[in-house]
This record gives structure tokens, C-alpha cells and sequence, in this order.
């Protein structure tokens, strides 16, 4: 058994030297420069290099979008409704609804998107009035002139 033992260690210690002298074996110049041919020979592989590259720019892409995407402010969406405006300032007045559709069509007869603009312009009311001369009710149109105060009211 001992003799055995000391056959392996014999074994390894042989192979361990001839690995030892491989590896540490100097190549000659013949070999070093049939290396550096063989590598300078060899086509390099573009594709790789590309396909790093597409990714790096297209991460580069993606972080620039969301710093802005982060930088942007929501702001509220601004309300521009015209009838509800109209609505709205006409819930404060005294207007009747047959004077509001008088206000409508004078605006419509003087190219006007908003008939605010008759009651915000008492002169561009009194120019739609004159124009219009009788196409409308006289009654109704006398008494939105005196709600707007173009006409002076009745003294009782």
C-alpha cells in the first residue's frame, strides 16, 4: 500500500513538472509573428460592434426622453366653451330668454362669434339695432336697450 501511495505522488509530481515546463514554455519568433498574422489576417466581426453601438444610443435616447418626459409640467386643460360661458354671465343679468335670442341674432346678423360682445358694447348693440329696423319685436328689443342702457328708463 505504501508503495503504491508513493507511485502516485511519484505520477503527479512528474506530470505537474512537464505541465509546469509547457506552460512556461517561450514561444519562438517564428510562432509570435505567424500569430500576429493570423490575427491581423482575421476579418473583425462589425455586426457586434454595431449592435453595441444601436443599443448604447438607443438607451442614451431613452434616458433623454424620460428626463423630459419628467421635466414637463401638466398644466390644466384650459376651458373655452363659449355657451357655458354665455351661461354663466347670463345667470347675473335679468335677461329673459326672448331677449337672449334677440342678443343671438343681432350677433349673428353683425358676424359675431359671442352676443357677450352686445352686451359688453352697448354701441355695437345700438349699430345691430339700427340695422335690423323692424325684423324683430320692437317691445322686446326697447327693453333690452333700456336693461343695457342705451335707452334711458321711464320715469313713473
Amino acid at each position: 500500500m505504501r508503495t503504491m501511495r508513493k507511485a502516485t505522488v511519484a505520477t503527479l509530481g512528474v506530470c505537474c513538472l512537464l505541465i509546469a515546463n509547457i506552460a512556461y514554455a517561450t514561444p519562438s519568433q517564428e510562432e509570435v509573428f505567424k500569430s500576429i498574422s493570423d490575427n491581423m489576417g482575421e476579418k473583425s466581426d462589425s455586426g457586434n460592434f454595431l449592435a453595441l453601438l444601436l443599443a448604447i444610443t438607443a438607451i442614451a435616447i431613452l434616458f433623454a426622453v424620460l428626463s423630459k418626459r419628467r421635466q414637463r409640467v401638466v398644466l390644466p386643460k384650459t376651458l373655452n366653451h363659449q355657451g357655458k360661458l354665455l351661461k354663466e354671465v347670463l345667470k347675473g343679468t335679468s335677461l329673459r330668454p326672448a331677449e337672449v335670442r334677440l342678443l343671438k341674432s343681432l350677433a349673428e346678423s353683425q358676424s359675431l362669434d359671442n352676443p357677450l360682445v352686445m352686451l359688453l358694447c352697448p354701441s355695437m348693440l345700438e349699430k345691430a339695432l339700427r340695422e335690423k329696423n323692424g325684423k324683430f319685436e320692437r317691445k322686446v328689443a326697447t327693453q333690452l336697450a333700456r336693461k343695457v342702457g342705451l335707452i334711458p328708463a321711464r320715469a313713473k
